[in-house]
C-alpha cells in the first residue's frame, strides 16, 4: 500500500514541482501587480501541497 502511495505522490509532487516552476516564470513576465499578487498566492498554495506531499512521504519512509 505504501509503494502505491508513494508512487502517485511522486507523481504528483513532480506536478507540483512543474507547476511552481511555470508560476514563477510567469510572475516575471508579468508587470501588473494585483495579477503578480495572485500568482504568488497560486504559488504559496502549490509549495504549502508540495510540502505536505513531501512531509507525508518522509512519514512512511
Amino acid at each position: 500500500m505504501a509503494d502505491i502511495f508513494s508512487e502517485m505522490a511522486g507523481g504528483k509532487m513532480a506536478a507540483l514541482k512543474e507547476e511552481m516552476a511555470a508560476l514563477r516564470q510567469r510572475l516575471k513576465e508579468v508587470e501588473d501587480e494585483e495579477v503578480k499578487k495572485m500568482i504568488r498566492r497560486e504559488l504559496m498554495n502549490v509549495e504549502t501541497n508540495y510540502n505536505i506531499l513531501a512531509d507525508r512521504m518522509r512519514l512512511q519512509h
